[in-house]
This record gives structure tokens, sequence and C-alpha cells, in this order.
């Protein structure tokens, strides 16, 4: 991405995003929508950005059909592209693999029988033990049995651990098989994948959609997981969203804080934005209101002008539809990017960043590894969150 930089002289993006945030992620999608296209182009046949494509044909009759069916000709095309580029296989069904093993040990515990009062009992005939825990313990004891008692636990264990460890090295087998060695191609697949999840993401606050926000979080939380230390605030966070809409708010609050997350003050579709902007539009009306006062400013008159923000805004634009007064949506005027974005797509095409070329490699990303979670371990993030639920079973809060 700093190439891309230099290549259309993006001089405002700088390294850390909080000093220029806008100019960042302005950059940042104008590379994804380069690498979608140049995707496009190498899966569709596309030749430029006017051209038809090759492999998958426009049909005769497409521009007199429904809206429905050039619907479905679009999802088929983008279904070409994000299951060859976006959705990698292995480390897909390595993920779910690990979820849906450690999710039949954990049921196969839940339906061993227990006692009346939710203890483990000795699995040998006769023998009055039980067990708060299903652990070493019970484990032990049982071993001083002769004979051995049975373990259904025991048998169901091994046998999921041989079908994973198959799954394993079948898995290992295959990709070493057929993981391409190519850094440019794993870090271009890999910039488009969570490009995407960042589109997605903007997508869903502008549009209202609380649900697919929390869905969002969701797969966040998977990302600051993978991440390690550098993001345990963000790890939390996301942990505790889950936690307030699943259980800890009522039903009236966790509607309110799933869908009362962004501000609609233009009508319409699409134009809802985030609460936080929302609030640096506030700050900003009231700070030329302060700035009015002159010398008069003390913390009476700043109170004042905070709590009848709401009624000048509104008596304002009242005045102004009045008087048929056009007001400007004080969105920054911006220089077309069609050329930044050619020039893009056009060194993306020259190198074929998404066609395979082994040995190809990098100078600082040498081994790019295209899955970002590859080394995570979902029974250690399943026990991470067992042990944050206990803490706020506890009143314990890890902020």
């Amino acid at each position: 991405m700093y190439s891309d930089r230099t290549l259309i002289n993006r001089r405002n993006v700088k390294a850390d995003p909080h000093t220029a945030y806008r100019a960042d992620r302005d950059f940042l999608m104008l590379v994804i929508k380069s690498r979608v296209i140049a995707a496009a182009m190498s899966e569709l046949g596309f030749t430029d950005k006017s051209s038809q494509p090759l492999k998958l044909p426009l049909p005769e009759t497409l521009q007199n059909q429904s809206k429905i069916c050039k619907l479905q000709y679009l999802h088929k095309a983008a279904s070409l592209i994000v299951d060859k580029f976006v959705l990698d296989d292995h480390s897909v069904n390595g993920l779910l693999d690990q979820i849906l093993t450690f999710q039949e040990a954990q049921d196969a515990i839940n339906e061993q029988p227990r006692t009346a009062d939710g203890r483990f009992p000795c699995r040998f005939p006769g023998c009055q033990h039980s067990f708060k825990y299903d652990g070493a313990s019970r484990r032990r004891h049982e071993m001083t049995h002769n004979p051995l008692p049975v373990s259904s636990r025991d048998a169901a264990s091994s046998a999921s651990q041989t079908s994973s460890s198959m799954l394993r090295e079948s898995s290992e087998s295959t990709s070493s098989k057929d993981k391409p060695d190519d850094d440019v191609y794993n870090y271009n697949c890999a910039l488009l994948a969570d490009g995407l999840f960042f589109l997605n993401f903007l997508d869903a606050v502008s549009e209202g959609d609380g649900l697919r926000l929390m869905r969002q979080y969701k797969y966040m939380l998977l990302y600051c997981r993978a991440d390690g230390h550098h993001s345990n605030k963000y790890l939390l966070e996301c942990l505790y969203q889950s936690f307030c809409i699943n259980s800890l708010l009522s039903p009236r609050d966790c509607e309110r804080f799933i869908w009362n997350r962004s501000v609609n003050n233009r009508g319409g579709r699409g134009n809802n934005i985030a609460h936080d902007l929302e609030v640096e539009h506030s700050n900003l009306y009231n700070k030329t209101s302060i700035k009015n006062l002159g010398p008069n400013v003390t913390e009476k008159a700043v109170q004042r002008i905070s709590f009848a923000e709401s009624a000048t805004v509104s008596m304002a634009s009242n005045i102004d539809q009045s008087i048929n007064r056009l007001r400007g949506s004080g969105q920054h005027t911006s220089s077309s990017t069609e050329r930044d974005l050619d020039e893009l797509i056009k060194r993306a095409a020259q190198m074929q960043v998404f066609v395979v070329e082994p040995c190809r490699q990098y100078q600082h990303f040498r081994s790019f590894e295209r899955d970002p979670f590859k080394n995570l371990s979902m029974s250690n993030t399943y026990n991470w969150i067992s042990q944050h639920i206990k803490n706020v079973l506890r009143g314990n809060k890890a902020r």
C-alpha cells in the first residue's frame, strides 16, 4: 500500500490514522476499489474497465430484463470473485473444524448423567462418590477401581481427537500442495478480504443496520484475539458488547443498544452517520456559538448554549426554510479520483497480482500469511470467554 501511495502521490496519507483519518480512509477505499476491479478483470476476463467479460458473457437481453435478473447476474459474478480471492477454503474450514470439535466436546460433557444436585457421579457400578467437575480428580478416583469403568466421554473425546487429527493432517497435506508460495498474491487477497470487511462495516453504519453491526463486532473479536496484546482493549469491548446484548441488559435497553448507534439528519436511505460523528458536529456548532461570546465566556453561559442547542438548530432551520435560504451540505469538495484509480488498476493488471506465480516474494513481507486466523486457537478463545463470564458473575470487569 505504501507503493500505491507513492504511485498516486497521496502525501496527505499518514502512517498514524489518528492524525489523518479522513485521508487514510479515502485512500484505503480507493485501493480496495482498484483491487476489486483488478480481481474482476482477472477472474471474469476483462481487458479494461469499459470492456465486457469474456468468461461470464453478458446476456444480450440483459438490458431489457428486470432489476431482479440484473441483480442475479451481478451476484453470480460477485460470487466467483469472492469464492476465489476472499474466502480461503483451508482457513475457513480449519476455523470451523476447531469450533465444531470444541463444541462436540462440550456437548459430550453436558450430556453426561449427573446427580440430583448437579454433580458428576463415579462411573463404576455401585460407587457413591460424586465430583463437582468432570476433571482429573474424577478420573484419578475411577482409576482405583478394578475393572476400570467404561467412559463414554473418553471414547467420544478419543474419536473426536482422531477425526480432528485426520482432518488436520488432510488439511495440512492439501494446503501444502495447493497453497501458493506467492507473497504478492497472498497479500492482495488478504487486502481484498479485509477491505471488503471494512466497507461492509461502513455500509452497516450508513444503513443504520444495528444487527449487522453486531455481527461485524463478533467477527472483529476474532481479529482482535488473533492480534494478541496489541488489541486487548478492543477485544474486551467486542466481548462485553455481546454480554450486554445476550444477558446483561433488559430487552428494552438491548433494543436501544443495538439500533441506537447512528442518526439520520437528512432523511432517505443510506444517509445515517455514526453517533460519534454527530457529536463532533454538535461540538462544532457549540464552539461557534461560544466563540461569539468573546470575553464573556463563563461556565454557566457554555452550559446554557449546550442545553439550548437542539431548539436553536430547529429555529434556525425553520427560518431558513421560510425565507427559502439555500444551505450547503457542509461536505468538502473533492477532485476526481478516476485518474488515480486508473493508475492503480493499470499497475495491478501489469503485475498480475491475482494470478499465482510461485516463488514471488516481497522484500519486507517475506512469506506473507494470507489467513489472519492461522495461529488462533478456538479452544483457548472459548476458555478465555468462559473466564470473563465468571468474572462478570463475580462483579469483576477487566477494563
